[in-house]
């Protein structure tokens, strides 16, 4: 998993989509179950070795898979976007694109087969996505792993909503949506991302009237004004990942109050984590 963090981190667009389906048709296997050994390889496996052969059968089929390429070009919130760049101070909007085979993080974890997996997923084709940059650094996409750990929360969410963190405002996008939510408030610390979804994105959102927005400190308004507002559903994606948000997470834990039901982004993720 060490090798494979490296791999996501330093080289995902290692592998090349026409190799491996020339391995696929040398060998007679599919195109999916090329892509998974030489994602193998680059890890270090050696199959010939029964220990590392177990390992691979035990895990990359249940956590490498092919996607299609309308989970995010037809998602709604991408089919509603207009403006690709933008720029509002240190923030900027820009469309980003997956190469052929690049692999990336498309889920939570799971726990299968008695050990925890990533999830991954891959193209066939390049597929452009949304990205929020803050000073040059991805802060918030439209992918896989965005759609699949934040539209549940959408969904799950209902009655007068409190949202710490806006990004792009993919979560009060799908919150919006659904007819048991009545209002959303966003707490959101930086006036540049304020202003760019303002400016860029609120235009395409629904029912704009119901949406508010603050500007303040996530957990000072956890702390002094959220008990006092009775609000129905809270959820919290303050972080870019799990490494800086493991601190912030179990914070914001530590200030929940009896009512609201609490929704985290990738909580199942950090919690297997802790």
């Amino acid at each position: 998993m060490i090798r494979l963090a490296a791999f996501l981190n330093e080289n995902p667009r290692a592998i090349d989509l026409e190799e491996a389906r020339s391995i696929a048709g040398s060998c007679g296997i599919g195109e999916e179950e090329a892509v998974a050994l030489m994602l193998a390889a680059y890890c270090g496996l050696d199959l010939d070795r029964p220990k590392d052969k177990e390992t691979y059968h035990r895990c990359f089929p249940h956590m490498l898979h092919k996607l299609s390429p309308t989970f995010v070009t037809e998602d709604p919130y991408v089919l509603a976007l207009k403006t690709k760049t933008y720029r509002r101070g240190t923030v900027t909007l820009e469309e980003e694109t997956y190469a052929p085979a690049e692999i990336f993080v498309a889920d939570d974890f799971r726990q299968v087969n008695g050990m925890v997996l990533p999830q991954l997923g891959w193209f066939d084709t390049p597929v452009p996505y949304p990205a929020l940059k803050e000073q040059g650094r991805i802060w918030m996409t439209v992918t896989p792993n965005e759609i699949n750990t934040i539209r549940p929360c959408g969904e799950a969410s209902a009655g007068k909503v409190l949202c710490y963190g806006l990004g792009m405002g993919y979560y009060v996008f799908r919150a919006l949506r659904n007819d048991a939510v009545t209002s959303v408030t966003v707490v959101e610390q930086s006036r540049d991302v304020i202003d760019l979804f303002r400016e860029a994105l609120l235009p395409m959102f629904p029912r704009q009237d119901d949406l508010q927005i603050i500007q303040g400190d996530a957990f000072a308004y956890a702390r002094e004004e959220a008990p006092r507002q009775a609000y129905d559903t809270v959820f919290t994606d303050l972080w870019h990942d799990v490494s800086d948000g493991l601190p912030m997470y179990r914070k914001m834990k530590q200030l929940e109050v009896q009512d609201p039901k609490y929704l985290y982004w990738i909580e199942s993720t950090m919690r297997y984590y802790l």
